[in-house]
């Protein structure tokens, strides 16, 4: 049996261009995704202690609601349980937001169950 291979991102699910362009260029690693047929844009920011002030400082600045974010954590390679990593735990202590799972079938695809 394969380890699982897990990747935890904060997801910011309701951007406006400007918005998603001003976070890829405050936060380290960040990035966005054009949601189609829509001018709504998902930023992503890789789950690092060391981006919780920057990610909290823009989350204020750009004025987003917390139901409008969340935390993705996806696993690949995984027919059982998987072990979240603690830096989620953390970071929900300065931005209470829910919790998106994903689970890889195959290269590329997912499922996805919110909490």
């Amino acid at each position: 049996m394969t380890k699982p291979e897990t990747s935890v991102h904060f997801r910011l699910t309701q951007l406006d261009a400007m918005q998603a362009y001003t976070l890829k260029r405050e936060i380290d690693g960040a990035y966005f995704i054009k949601r189609e047929a829509s001018n709504v844009f998902v930023g992503m920011v890789p789950l690092k202690e060391a981006l919780f002030d920057q990610l909290n400082d823009y989350v204020i600045r750009q004025q987003i609601q917390y139901d409008d974010c969340d935390i993705y954590v996806e696993a690949e390679n995984t027919d059982s349980e998987i072990a979240v990593p603690r830096v989620v735990n953390k970071l929900l202590k300065y931005i209470d937001c829910k919790l998106t799972y994903g689970f890889a079938k195959q290269a590329g695809t997912s499922t996805n169950s919110n909490v």
